[in-house]
């Protein structure tokens, strides 16, 4: 939502569930311990909120990382530990961000704080998984390469029993750029690139009228609403 000048951010991450298969899609900003806490102020609440529904962090196979920007992956390790939160998942990271992030943390001290906390154990645990997308989870559910906020940054989509949608991470984190898909954020790594991937996305969402899991809406699911050559956020419900 809209907070006089400002744009106040949510952050939203998914289970999905698939036959016999249990997905979260992105781990949030994290506990205090997290790098994201340093800006965000606010904890992470997914821990508990798996927990209302039900999931235990054991049970999830699969954990899909959208991009490596750190909001989005607070929760990979427990609280306070360097242990993998999700110990019985693979963590489904593109090539292209990790190598970016790795890169980064030679010589960026915040991106070295953000690999060594929440990245690197991963790979230290062996829960690594380091894809180069499509990549087909289930039958129902496709990772797809949608480079531009991150170099490696992707998407989820879903087609099940007729029913579709998109986990679509940061390819549109505020809704003035469903209005006009060339404006960017400080946040977009390649602008051109996200802008051309975004108005791709918008097209291909509207003429499928898939819904959108959002992660950085106040709703966390709604539909892109043609409006005059432009785009609409509505708020499924």
């Amino acid at each position: 939502m809209f907070d006089g000048d400002g744009w106040r951010l949510h952050v939203h991450a998914f289970v999905l569930r698939s036959g016999t298969r249990t997905i979260l899609i992105d781990t949030g900003v994290g506990p205090e311990s997290a790098p994201a806490f340093v800006w965000s102020g606010v904890g992470g609440t997914l821990d508990a909120e798996l927990r209302a529904a039900d999931v235990a962090p054991a049970d999830v196979d699969t954990v899909v990382i959208t991009h490596v920007h750190d909001d989005h992956i607070g929760w990979n390790v427990a609280d306070g530990t360097a242990d993998p939160l999700f110990p019985n998942a693979q963590y489904l990271i593109h090539r292209a961000d990790w190598d970016w992030i790795a890169k980064g943390s030679e010589d960026d001290e915040e991106s070295r704080t953000i690999f060594e906390a929440v990245l690197a154990p991963l790979e230290r645990t062996g829960l690594l998984d380091l894809v180069e997308a499509p990549v087909e989870l289930t039958g129902e559910l496709l990772v797809e390469h949608a480079p531009g906020h991150t170099p490696g940054h992707q998407i989820v989509w879903i087609d099940s029993n007729g029913e579709l949608g998109v986990a679509a991470g940061d390819f549109a984190n505020n809704p003035v750029m469903l209005l006009q898909p060339g404006v960017n954020g400080d946040t977009d790594t390649e602008p051109e690139l996200a802008a051309r991937t975004r108005a791709s996305l918008i097209e291909r969402i509207v003429r499928e009228d898939r819904l959108v899991l959002s992660t950085h809406y106040p709703e966390a699911f709604g539909r892109l609403v043609p409006d005059d050559g432009r785009h609409q956020w509505r708020p499924a419900g």
